[in-house]
């Protein structure tokens, strides 16, 4: 193609040949084709028309508009997108052409140096790691100037990213998550291998609630082999600063010295975040954490945490043991111990936020027998005396007459239809057994007894209650 025809695409036509990211043949045409219907286009324009018709994506394009032309290949892997930044470099989404699969790529600083010959020994060794929690280290290398760490792609979001979004995690979840990191682990330790900064920015949860460990390997990386270490002294200091609130209290000593108890103490404290939503030792400086891990208890998480069963809080106070001899003897003990936490969690339906918990069930008293028909049956009789509130009398000229009723009392005058009378107050009776007619027989109190009568009685009533608060008073 003629140069001439670029206009003011040029440099960035030029930019991607130096790239290497599209073949020149295929690029040709592309350009060719782009430019015959945008003859006078700027540069981001092509960019865009290249990412819609997928040759870039938006991260390539966007590196390549800043001039920049170099790092896209390494190896076989293409850097396809940018995924964040770590203690150690950045990690890249990238494309593998051998395999046509995705892999999470960490390209290091480039004073970063390796024995490339031990590195690849502790790759060969994460092949027999297998287990779904652990994402094994597959390759490394290095391309030009730059070095890289290569694992597969895993999707979903953080142990970070979920506390922050969403809080304190529940005590089952939680339980289920380190018992999974603790089989992950127990495959691992098994083959010598140990993460050495297990935190939960690099444990990773799918939407299965399968946890993946992410960044092991870094670890074998910082530990000293056959007398060397893999990575400079400048790449360690980074790595344990950035896990200084999950590291071991012999890993702050000695970064070098990564122990199967060491990540059974950063698991400890990922677990301690997940329940109380902060790490143990959150506050103060870098020195002053380092401190806090060697002498110092944190908040107990029952005060952060009440929900926390007991059980489990054991299990993470033994994990964070300050001396390794105090926490127990391997990963397998560590899940042998969730296990049952786990099983009975797994029992339990969850109840929405929503609804409130039911009251306890309350025994219901047994009811008396009562007939299937819509026709209720009448009561049993009462074998004692008690007292009742009678209904209100008839108003009607055939209501029967008491003798307060005939006392001084005019003749009852008919009552007029229109006209309703209020009912009166209820009056106390008694309920008789034993009537005439061998039933029972109900008589108001006011008929028994009279006036009189119903006068000493509620003086006597009252002298009693009198007499009885007196005694209950002295008593």
């Amino acid at each position: 193609m003629v140069t001439s025809e670029l206009g003011a695409c040029e440099w960035f036509v030029w930019d991607l040949r130096r790239s290497n990211l599209i073949e020149r043949g295929h690029l040709d045409q592309i350009v060719g084709e782009f430019f015959q219907s945008n003859p006078r286009a700027a540069p981001p324009a092509l960019a865009e028309y290249l990412i819609g018709q997928e040759i870039l994506t938006n991260f390539q394009a966007e590196r390549l508009l800043q001039g920049k032309t170099q790092g896209f290949l390494l190896g076989p892997f293409t850097l396809m997108d940018a995924l964040g930044s770590g203690s150690m470099g950045t990690v890249y989404k990238a494309h593998n052409k051998t395999d046509n699969q995705w892999y999470a790529v960490k390209v290091l600083p480039r004073r970063s140096m390796w024995n490339v010959r031990i590195a690849r020994r502790k790759v060969r060794a994460f092949e027999q790691c297998k287990h779904p929690a652990v994402i094994p280290f597959v390759d490394v290398g290095t391309a030009g100037s730059m070095h890289y760490l290569a694992w597969p792609y895993a999707e979903g979001e953080t142990l970070e990213q979920m506390v922050t979004r969403d809080g304190k995690l529940p005590a089952e979840l939680v339980a289920r998550l380190a018992m999974q990191i603790a089989e992950g682990l127990e495959v691992c330790h098994a083959q010598s291998l140990f993460h050495g900064i297990l935190k939960p920015s690099n444990l990773m949860v799918n939407a299965q609630r399968q946890v993946a460990i992410l960044d092991f390997g870094i670890g074998c990386l910082l530990a000293e082999t056959e007398g060397e270490s893999l990575v400079d002294t400048m790449s360690t200091a980074n790595s344990v600063s950035s896990g200084l609130d999950c590291s071991s209290p012999e890993s702050i000593m000695d970064p070098t010295n990564l122990t199967p108890t060491g990540d059974q103490y950063s698991l400890g404290c990922v677990m301690y975040y997940l329940l109380s939503g902060r790490y143990p030792f959150a506050d103060g400086s870098a020195a002053e954490k380092m401190m806090a891990h060697q002498f110092k208890k944190p908040q107990a998480i029952c005060e952060l945490a009440p929900e926390t069963p007991p059980e489990l809080i054991q299990v993470i106070e033994r994990l964070m043991q300050k001396k390794p001899e105090d926490r127990y003897g391997s990963a397998r003990e560590v899940v042998e111990t969730l296990r049952p936490l786990v099983k009975r969690a797994s029992g339990v339906i969850p109840r929405p936020p929503s609804m409130k918990a039911a009251p306890p069930a309350v025994k219901p008293v047994q009811a008396p027998q009562m007939d299937a028909s819509p026709v209720a049956t009448a009561a049993p009789k009462p074998q004692s005396v008690t007292l009742s509130m009678q209904a209100p009398r008839p108003q009607s000229m055939n209501a029967l007459p008491t003798r307060t009723s005939l006392k001084n009392l005019p003749a009852a005058k008919p009552v007029s239809p229109s006209v309703v009378a209020a009912p009166e107050k209820p009056r106390a009776s008694v309920t008789i057994p034993g009537g005439a007619d061998g039933g029972e027989e109900t008589a108001l109190l006011e008929d028994r007894m009279g006036p009189v009568g119903l006068f000493v009685t509620g003086v006597a009533a009252c002298a009693l209650v009198y007499g009885a608060a007196v005694w209950l008073k002295l008593f």
